[in-house]
């Protein structure tokens, strides 16, 4: 069904993008078969536990804490456990996880060298088994609240390597939290299957599937090298890292390390954002280096503020001086919210695509709800903001890269931040294969403080 409104609307070789949204909302006014597994998809996400709260040391300093989500195989007996999550946090503040339905208690450690390893002597909280926490389908237990001793003596026996952890198989991820499946640092490369067509579709359709078969995350295309500065890269909707492979294959390798960012891309932007900052921050604490580059593209820029708003909060974080946005629909999409309004089950990141939508509006106002007072990109870090124009000889109506309009493109809330503006005369999925762009992404980024105006 796909295909047959693929070919009647001419797309020319635009593969993915926004214009996956036209063609669904066309194949909806037809039949809605092609939402049944959306609708099941994003059920299986919703049936999942929300556990949050709070963690602290008795330590004064500001050391990583981690707390790790515990679940209790058989809650007939409570001793046999199994972790099957982490958060990390830089210091107190506040962790989050998304579970399967089940019984869990909770664990804190302060990593003292920020290897994501529990050694003993490093202070830790153990589960409190007379407060376990029981998860129903759908259910949010809010306001725990940990703290970690500051003498060490609640201890366990021997090293437990938290960033091992993993799911590595679907038959097990009845058991264990959404989380858990996240890939950080691994290192693959861009022919890699799970960065295919297919894999990516299931992120925009089959979300659930994604999480346990594509695995989101930050993956690496060489290992870390201290060096070297990363270039972390965002795709956009229905995308993967390889829409980036000549951008890459053009880097200074020498110079710089091309990471990866891959997520489902039908998936809430806030929730996408919030992942990519936990990765990060996980990445960090692990490799420790200073300075992260940022390139991204169509709907990943929107993802990309929204990290960049979240994650330079923090003065310990690593700092960002660059963000390279590329064909970028920071306006919105007009047929996401026809998506929305008409389509038999709307698609999560429709909602946060259409023009004026809360995610939108959360990026660029410091009070979203009246729309007043622009919020701006964290000081120290500059945007550059790249578009295209190229328009097919059969277009009408207002300009665009026969894709996303450029007035969306040029929404006056993402020119205000921007350093400069960059228009190339390239379609929405060919800009990312022009030489001019490829050089100019280059020169920004072997000059990234230098051209720092803030």
């Amino acid at each position: 069904m796909l295909d047959r409104y693929r070919r009647r609307l001419k797309l020319d070789g635009v593969r993915r993008g926004m214009v996956l949204v036209a063609v669904a909302v066309a194949a909806a006014l037809v039949t809605g078969c092609v939402f049944r597994d959306v609708r099941l998809q994003q059920a299986r996400i919703d049936s999942q536990c929300q556990i949050q709260g709070t963690v602290a040391s008795e330590r004064a300093d500001t050391r990583p804490l981690v707390v790790a989500l515990v679940r209790v195989a058989d809650a007939d007996r409570a001793r046999q456990w199994e972790i099957a999550d982490h958060f990390v946090a830089e210091g107190p503040g506040r962790w989050g996880f998304l579970a399967s339905p089940g019984t869990y208690g909770l664990a804190a450690f302060q990593d003292s060298n920020a290897d994501f390893v529990y050694q003993p002597g490093e202070p830790f909280l153990r589960v409190d088994e007379k407060s376990l926490i029981r998860c129903h389908p759908g259910e949010r237990k809010t306001g725990v609240v940990l703290r970690v001793p500051a003498d060490g003596r609640a201890r366990v026996d021997g090293p437990i390597d938290i960033a091992r952890l993993q799911v590595r198989s679907v038959s097990s991820q009845l058991t264990v939290s959404l989380g858990a499946v996240t890939a950080a640092g691994e290192v693959v490369s861009l022919d890699d299957p799970r960065f295919s067509k297919e894999r990516a579709d299931d992120g925009l359709w089959r979300p659930f599937d994604f999480l346990f078969v594509a695995r989101p995350g930050v993956y690496f295309l060489e290992p870390y090298a201290r060096h070297k500065t990363p270039v972390l890269f965002v795709h956009g909707m229905g995308g993967t890292p390889t829409d980036f492979r000549y951008l890459i294959e053009h880097l200074d390798r020498s110079r710089f390390q091309p990471w990866v960012y891959y997520y489902p891309s039908g998936a809430h932007l806030g929730a996408v954002a919030d992942h990519l900052d936990q990765t990060v921050k996980r990445l960090q604490l692990q490799h420790g280096f200073q300075r992260l580059l940022l390139v991204a593209h169509s709907m990943g820029g929107l993802v990309a503020r929204g990290f960049l708003l979240r994650n330079q909060t923090d003065t310990r974080r690593a700092e960002i001086p660059l963000f390279v946005s590329i064909s970028t629909p920071w306006g919105g999409v007009p047929f996401a919210a026809e998506g929305v309004k008409r389509a038999p089950t709307a698609v999560r990141v429709w909602f946060d695509m259409s023009p004026g939508s809360a995610y939108l509006r959360d990026i660029f106002y410091a009070d979203p709800d009246r729309q007043s007072r622009h919020r701006p990109l964290p000081r120290g870090t500059v945007h550059h903001l790249l578009f295209g124009f190229q328009r097919d000889s059969r277009s009408f109506g207002e300009s665009d890269d026969r894709s996303v309009s450029v007035a969306s493109q040029l929404y006056p809330g993402a020119q205000q931040d921007a350093l400069r503006l960059y228009g190339f005369d390239a379609t929405h999925e060919g800009i990312l294969e022009t030489a001019e762009v490829s050089a100019l992404v280059n020169r920004l980024l072997a000059e990234p403080t230098r051209l720092v105006g803030r």
